[in-house]
């Protein structure tokens, strides 16, 4: 794991980087437009936050779109800032490359590579490593295939069988409006597809509610790369 190693460790170009097999089924032996693929920083500085309605778990549940992190550290010293250790270089540059200029609780996030190769333990640091909730452990393909940048429109999964579209809509009021919603089911399964008024909105709701319980369930949110819905 690139977080794993000593500064001076040189990362190597796709395809042979971490992950090979399920970047090139996600793109089609291809990266997306702006992608290099040859990043070896794996932490991420993220600057301009709301140090009033931000947190390590909020920054996770954004964050894991785009990769498995590590560790994340608030800086005590300068509360808008953080750093995000992400697993490999790869998914870092991901990460910089969808949210740079991101908006999040009325500011516009800066998203860059940190000069510390990786984040040290401490405590001051959140791990994340072995969280059950780090999305690339499996289906990595499908999850590289949906990174994007925040849309309108989240999509939620793991959701209770009986639940309601009204359900939902109360889950998810305090980050309204709520444009429209769609409830359906796939291989026998409830998901839903919510519409904000802004990418806003949808982020706050996302970083808010990823891995929340709802009906006894914890349910998983992403950004859905449909126009509409």
């Amino acid at each position: 794991m690139y977080g794993m190693q000593p500064s001076g460790t040189r990362g190597v170009p796709f395809p042979q980087m971490a992950n090979a097999a399920a970047i090139a089924a996600a793109f089609g032996g291809g990266l997306p437009p702006g992608i290099s693929g040859t990043n070896d920083r794996c932490t991420v500085l993220v600057s301009n936050l709301n140090p009033d309605r931000i947190d390590e778990d909020k920054l996770f549940n954004l964050f894991s779109i785009y990769g498995n992190i590590v560790r994340i550290k608030l800086l005590r010293n300068k509360p808008d800032h953080a750093l995000v250790q992400m697993g490999d270089g790869f998914q870092a540059e991901l990460a910089v490359h969808f949210l740079k200029g991101a908006m999040l609780f009325g500011k516009r996030l800066e998203v860059n590579f940190s000069k510390h190769p990786n984040i040290t333990q401490g405590a001051d640091t959140h791990e994340y490593m072995n969280s059950n909730l780090n999305r690339f452990n499996r289906n990595a393909a499908k999850n590289y295939r949906y990174c994007c940048s925040p849309t309108k429109i989240i999509h939620l999964s793991s959701l209770p069988q009986d639940v309601t579209e009204e359900e939902i809509v109360n889950h998810l009021e305090e980050h309204s409006p709520i444009v429209n919603t769609k409830l359906f089911e796939m291989n026998g399964k409830k998901q839903a597809l919510v519409m904000f008024e802004s990418e806003e909105l949808a982020t706050e709701a996302l970083v808010t509610k990823h891995a929340s319980s709802l009906g006894g369930s914890i349910i998983r949110i992403s950004f859905s790369q449909l126009q509409t819905i």
